[in-house]
């Protein structure tokens, strides 16, 4: 005997309303069509399920035991079918950045991004500076001084590094009355080994001459460099606005007014071969909506430079 699934749902909706009617408008048919489902079913069990009077239905006593045996099971059909569905709708958008601006702009906005866009799957990819896009991503956030070349371009914002240390530093040279140019040379610096010129560069447009720090560390990632700064193991350059939470909660401190003004700007790049055009259009949206505050306070300090 294959009892019809159809039959056990009209079951359970009437033994959930206990009227016929209400059955049958959940379902889109007539009351007559559900009292016949339910007879056809009584017949194939043997069984009576309802008491049926003038104006109102009520479950005997097997059909309430038997409500209770299978309705968890259709409950779990119907959740494992939206399961399905929902896994069927969801889209793959592969979105590749620089692991600073991952780790600083992106990730302390991410939940609301999930919240409002529950249908896609965003995978993050970070990159070191120097590597090569992933060709398979679909957007992709790169640091350069050139326009990348892709489907859809968008400049988001340039960068300028400032001068940053520990409050501990600042505080002992403060107490010792040292200056900023002092400090730096009786210090250790801090330096990407992508970036081998950047305190060059930046002591000739400060106008500081003969600059020989104490000793230099090379690291390899901006996170590491802006947290051994935090740490007082020495002077960073670090780059604005993706710092901006560090000095917003005193992690860091800028140690002087000069800041290196660069060439180099963020970029969103939209790529040729994306299959994900739609996810890719709301991503790209969402991240211009949240990142264009950082594009004007830089377009103001540029300009308040020039």
């Amino acid at each position: 005997m294959r009892t019809q699934l159809r039959g056990l749902r009209t079951f359970c909706l009437a033994a959930q309303y206990l009227s016929f009617k209400q059955t049958a408008d959940k379902l889109c048919l007539t009351a007559s069509a559900v009292s016949h489902q339910i007879n056809d079913l009584e017949t194939e069990l043997g069984i009576k399920l309802f008491i049926r009077e003038t104006r109102a239905i009520s479950l005997t006593d097997k059909g309430a035991q038997f409500y209770a045996e299978v309705q968890p099971y259709l409950q779990a059909i119907d959740d494992a079918a939206m399961r399905v569905r929902q896994n069927a709708e969801r889209v793959p958008l592969l979105v590749q950045m620089p692991e600073f601006f991952a780790s600083e702009l992106l990730m302390p906005l991410i939940s609301e991004f999930s919240d409002q866009h529950e249908d896609i799957d965003l995978k993050i990819e970070s990159m070191a500076i120097g590597d090569d896009s992933n060709p398979l991503a679909d957007i992709n956030i790169v640091l350069t001084r050139n326009e990348p070349k892709a489907a859809k371009v968008e400049k988001l914002f340039p960068i300028r590094y400032i001068p940053a240390c520990s409050r501990v530093l600042h505080n002992e040279w403060s107490r010792k009355g040292y200056s900023s140019i002092d400090a730096i040379k009786v210090s250790t610096i801090l330096l990407h080994k992508a970036r081998p010129h950047a305190w060059s560069n930046w002591a000739r447009h400060a106008g500081v001459n003969n600059m020989k720090p104490k000793q230099i560390i090379f690291v390899d990632s901006m996170f590491a460099l802006a947290r051994a700064a935090e740490r007082s193991a020495g002077i960073a350059l670090v780059p604005m606005p993706v710092s901006k939470a560090w000095f917003d909660s005193g992690a860091l401190v800028p140690l002087h007014q000069t800041d290196l003004v660069t060439d180099d700007y963020y970029w969103m790049a939209l790529s040729e071969s994306s299959k994900n055009l739609n996810a890719a259009e709301v991503f790209w949206k969402w991240i211009g909506k949240n990142l264009h505050r950082y594009a004007l306070s830089m377009d103001e300090m540029n300009s308040s430079v020039a």
